[in-house]
């Protein structure tokens, strides 16, 4: 979804403003007072003109007459919303057009100034609109924010749920990754796509048989490698959605290790990205600590040793010294 420009302290940032109005003196009126207001204002005579226009240019608001030869107020309207379903539209109406503005409201108008009108009311009535069309986009984005977020949680326990005795494994990754990112103060942005990735990360799985997943013995190399290629994979599902295409790229290098031996890529060091190397000790704690078909899981404390073993080489150090960290306060809250 388009968003619209900002309007910060009552003073609009580089708005653009289509002004369309067959009364010439009152569009020179409205030319010489929007930019005394800072607006960046285009002018057309007709309906026509403006729908020109309209098809190769963007604007963030079109005050536009309600009564005009050609091409009316509301016929423009509707065209012009088809076009441009984001830009705010402002109807200018004579007193005796007042019955008729429902008209241009139903068809997109998001408001209306009365001729003779003075003009100081508009550039509050524009930017009033602005901010309303701003604040109704945000609520847009972050329903559908909320809404991929459940939806990646349900995708999240469907892919555990194919791994018997791994149900709720992604959660509590989740769960862990957050906790690291919170000792080492990463930001909000940050925070919200490793949790993303952490209930993703996974999903490559997918294209991994069930008989391979469960199997009781030792992979051979070919049932080994196409494990490998899980994260591989669940990148390339992820990055053909651009509201996740950051979190794709850690999900591909969650399983890389710091010394180089890791996969796909075999990157090393910082070249792994952060949120990568942090979902990789959550993700390898947990896996330690469950049930698997080819072995039991191992007690916190013979997880722990293992990642301190693996640090340096497997893992961050520095990762693995704060999830310790993390680890022995909640034990001594617990014991608390």
């Amino acid at each position: 979804m388009e968003s619209t420009r900002q309007v910060q302290n009552g003073k609009p940032d580089s708005i653009s403003v289509l002004a369309v109005d067959d009364d010439r003196l009152n569009l020179s009126i409205l030319d010489t007072l929007l930019r005394e207001c800072g607006y960046e204002v285009s002018c057309v005579g007709d309906g026509f003109e403006a729908l020109r226009i309209l098809e190769s240019q963007k604007f963030d608001a079109m005050l536009c007459d309600m009564i005009m030869p050609g091409m009316s107020g509301p016929e423009l309207v509707e065209k012009a919303r088809e076009l441009h379903g984001n830009m705010v539209v402002i109807m200018m109406v004579s007193s005796e057009d007042v019955p008729t503005v429902r008209t241009a409201l139903d068809l997109g108008a998001h408001d209306f100034l009365v001729k003779p009108f003075s003009h100081l009311p508009v550039p509050i009535v524009i930017e009033r609109n602005l901010r309303r069309a701003q604040m109704e986009a945000s609520r847009v984005i972050q329903q559908r924010n909320k809404v991929l977020v459940e939806t990646i949680k349900a995708l999240s326990a469907a892919m555990d749920a194919k791994e018997h005795g791994t149900v709720e494994h992604s959660e509590r990754i989740a769960s862990m990754a957050v906790t690291i990112a919170d000792a080492i103060s990463l930001p909000a942005t940050d925070k919200s796509t490793l949790e993303l990735a952490a209930y993703m990360h996974d999903i490559g799985k997918i294209g991994v048989s069930e008989a391979i997943l469960l199997k009781p013995d030792k992979l051979s190399e070919t049932e080994w490698q196409k494990v490998k290629m899980h994260p591989d994979t669940g990148s390339h599902i992820l990055s053909n959605l651009e509201e996740l295409s950051d979190v794709s790229i850690i999900i591909r290098h969650h399983h890389e290790r710091v010394d180089g031996k890791g996969y796909p890529d075999g990157l090393s060091g910082e070249q792994i990205p952060l949120l990568s190397r942090i979902l990789a000790v959550a993700d390898a704690f947990d896996a330690m600590t469950s049930d698997r078909p080819y072995r039991p899981r191992l007690t916190e404390h013979e997880a722990l040793k293992q990642l301190q073993e693996g640090s340096g080489g497997q893992f961050d150090g520095r990762l693995v010294e704060v999830f310790l960290n993390s680890m022995e306060q909640d034990i001594r809250k617990t014991a608390a």
